[in-house]
């Protein structure tokens, strides 16, 4: 007998944007050492074992979806093995390029890369299943498994939530009132499009990334909590400044920052793992004689406005879950191009993630890289995370050498630009 399970709004979402992102986020780890593999390979069957859908496949079909439960799956289909030459993060960043596909028969996949100089593994996670909260979760509880196995020989004692996905707990305790208030689009006014030379032109997929280090990043970090400010804003009021400056552009310009809508729901986390995000949307008019400074502190004052408002990010979010239940996987599929043609420049932050949890074999990782879905143009999102406190900025696309050009030297301003907030009033 097949089991299945019937596919909530929030997977349902993301299957319909997969024209503009391949619905993977993916996360790199370096160690100082190299993991034993039949342990890693146990672990991450252990976390993919312990939630039906880790180990299920997404069925689109043209009036409905679901996931079927997969009782039987091989060794392949959630890890592999790579040895290379040199520095492992080099493969690995190349390797997590690759999407998990939403009919995968599991939608977590771990790649282990052996280096010279130590070994790097490649968390690959379906986007339908999980966001980047509930992707830092398993992250964790990867290396948890992996631990439990290497100290008791069996991860049976490993806690997973595997509770309601429903995204729809986001607002069930709100009133009808409240409900009605936020049935409207929540896209800003101001289209920001970067501007590709050739926007329908695909090239070479490519993860781009800046690092800033961490010692950079807590100086501005202490300087901007002493203008109220965080370093979220920080790295926002960056994006901005070093868009203008790469695209020559002048004036209003908005960028829609991703945030965790868990705040809205019982106890703060979501029963069961679950892609909960939210668009939340500021504006910033760029001019020339502003400094960092000026900038910082008008996007602090509406992202702590957004913040103060308990209905912070669910513009637009009750609409669109009744959409995504009321109509046809193909009406949706059509309807999904007038609203993804409508996006264009994004950020997502997971803020900082300690490494000393993520520690296997005895090792602690000394790198780790964040990196989104991949956008198709005309979107570009900036995805960074800081692993103990070193940010790696990422931009991930199919990018002609023009546009990587582009994109490289945007991203190299936003380190640049909180190099020169530092120095400011200095």
């Amino acid at each position: 007998m097949i089991h299945t399970i019937s596919a909530g709004v929030g997977e349902r979402m993301q299957y319909i944007a997969h024209r503009y992102n391949d619905t993977t986020i993916r996360f790199i780890l370096k160690y100082p050492g190299v993991l034993d593999l039949n342990i890693l390979c146990a672990a991450t069957q252990a976390v993919i074992g312990s939630v039906d859908v880790l180990h299920a496949s997404f069925i689109a079909k043209s009036n409905s979806a679901h996931w079927r439960i997969n009782t039987e799956y091989e060794v392949s289909d959630y890890f592999a093995l790579v040895d290379c030459d040199g520095d492992p993060v080099k493969p690995a960043r190349s390797i997590a390029l690759q999407p998990l596909e939403h009919k995968a028969k599991c939608q977590l996949h771990v790649t282990q890369i052996n280096g010279n100089d130590g070994c790097a593994i490649v968390v690959r996670i379906s986007h339908l299943v999980v966001d980047g909260s509930d992707g830092k979760y398993l992250l964790n509880k990867l290396a948890e498994s992996y631990r439990l196995i290497e100290e008791t020989g069996t991860a049976e004692s490993l806690d997973m939530k595997d509770g309601s996905r429903s995204a729809m707990c986001v607002y069930n305790e709100l009133s009808k009132k409240k409900l009605v208030s936020l049935i409207k689009m929540p896209f800003s006014g101001v289209k920001t499009e970067y501007p590709f030379d050739s926007p329908t032109e695909h090239g070479v997929r490519r993860m781009l990334h800046c690092t800033i280090p961490a010692d950079t990043l807590a100086d501005a970090r202490q300087k901007a909590k002493s203008q109220g400010a965080t370093v979220n804003d920080l790295l926002l009021t960056a994006c901005y400044r070093s868009f203008a400056k790469a695209t020559s552009r002048q004036g209003a310009m908005s960028i829609s920052a991703m945030m965790d809508l868990r705040q809205h729901c019982k106890d703060g986390v979501s029963e069961g793992l679950a892609n909960m995000s939210g668009g939340l949307s500021t504006t910033l008019d760029i001019s020339r004689e502003n400094g960092f400074g000026d900038d910082l502190k008008n996007i602090a004052e509406q992202t702590t406005t957004a913040k103060k408002d308990p209905l912070a990010g669910l513009d637009g979010i009750p609409l669109i879950h009744t959409a995504t239940k009321a109509f046809p996987m193909w009406l949706l599929l059509q309807a999904a191009n007038i609203v993804y043609s409508s996006m264009s420049l994004s950020f997502t932050n997971l803020g900082n993630i300690p490494c000393a949890p993520l520690s296997m074999n005895g090792l602690i990782p000394t790198e780790g890289i964040f990196g989104g879905p991949l956008k198709r143009k005309p979107s570009v999102q900036v995805g960074t995370a800081s692993f103990d406190g070193t940010a790696e900025l990422t931009i991930l696309g199919d990018f002609t050498e023009e546009d990587i050009h582009s994109l490289q030297t945007f991203l190299n301003g936003v380190r640049a630009e909180i190099e020169i907030y530092l120095k400011e009033g200095v």
